[in-house]
């Protein structure tokens, strides 16, 4: 009977040998396909199209760029099929029970409250760029032809866009937001998981994901172009931005078993995250904020992510 055990417990070593080194292929497949079909997009459909198109509508180019969010989940399809893998264990589910609803939850509202704290800790520092005026946007609105609006009415747009962002921001984002979503945190996630630690993991992750931003991150898309340290600076503070929230989508993740919880996440951000720009005079110093992707806005969220590696840790320690 001991033999068999043993036999046993060598076959199932082996089994796990085998499929952990499946899976560092197939995470080298995905890469391969994510970065070049991605920049290759970028540079013929957006960099190329706006130097040949300079005037081109602010729809038009945010349609453009919102179309490269689909290229991760278009690189999961081609991987799994090129590595015969199947679409078993594509980590799409949506169960709530045992308590799991709270990581729901939490990826549906946590965005709201460190985007918040992000820019009341960019006001802090840049004090004379906070207005209640609304001056910026509202010279944004005149740009386009819309003028008469008063501080009291944007003001009331403001706080009216951030309640709709909150509870209808994560709906009305999720198709663009799977496409990623399913893509780092459902697919390369789950392959590289097993292979690293919580903290290497969680900084792989956010290297691998800000490098995938770099094109539109240089052409100016995040942080503008018109910074000290430009564009290395901006792709730096990219990284740091995606090391922080992609550990508040990797820990829903994990805890759920699905992607799903980080689509929401994703979609939440991304209604929000702006809308401290509102109270600016200038438009904001984009590369410290007041936007969660900015080096100095980021900062509650990058707290939060420390502690939640320490959770991960706690959890892996437990399943030892």
């Amino acid at each position: 009977m001991n033999d068999t055990m043993e036999t046993s417990e060598i076959s199932t070593e082996e089994g796990l040998k085998v499929n952990k080194g499946k899976d560092g292929v197939r995470a080298a497949v995905y890469l391969v396909f994510v970065f070049v079909l991605t920049y290759l997009y970028e540079w013929f459909f957006v960099i190329k199209y706006l130097k040949d198109n300079p005037g081109d509508n602010i729809a038009s180019i945010s349609f453009r760029v919102a179309f490269a969010m689909f290229i991760p989940a278009l690189s999961v399809v081609l991987t799994r099929l090129f590595t015969q893998e199947g679409f078993k264990g594509s980590y799409i589910n949506f169960k709530v029970n045992d308590g799991k609803y709270r990581y729901y939850l939490m990826a549906w509202f946590s965005p709201a409250v460190f985007i918040s704290l992000g820019a009341v800790l960019y006001f802090l520092i840049f004090r004379d760029d906070f207005s209640t005026g609304m001056e910026y946007i509202i010279g944004v609105y005149a740009k386009q032809g819309v003028s008469g609006i008063t501080p009291s009415q944007m003001r009331s747009t403001a706080i009216q866009q951030f309640i709709t962002a909150i509870l209808l921001g994560p709906i009305l984002n999720c198709i663009t937001c799977f496409g990623e979503e399913w893509g780092w945190r459902g697919y390369l996630l789950i392959k590289l998981k097993d292979r690293l630690k919580p903290l290497p993991l969680m900084l792989v992750m956010g290297v691998i994901w800000g490098l995938w931003h770099m094109p539109l991150t240089v052409m100016g898309h995040n942080y503008g172009t018109e910074y000290a340290g430009y564009p290395y600076l901006g792709i730096a503070a990219m990284i740091v931005f995606c090391f922080a929230v992609g550990t508040l989508f990797a820990f829903v993740t994990m805890k759920t078993d699905s992607c799903i919880p980080a689509v929401i996440g994703h979609g939440a951000f991304n209604s929000l995250a702006a809308i401290g720009i509102f109270f600016t005079t200038s438009g904001g110093k984009l590369l410290y904020g007041p936007s969660t992707a900015g080096l100095i806005s980021v900062i509650p969220l990058l707290i939060f992510a420390v502690i939640l590696i320490r959770l991960m840790d706690k959890d892996e320690e437990k399943e030892k």
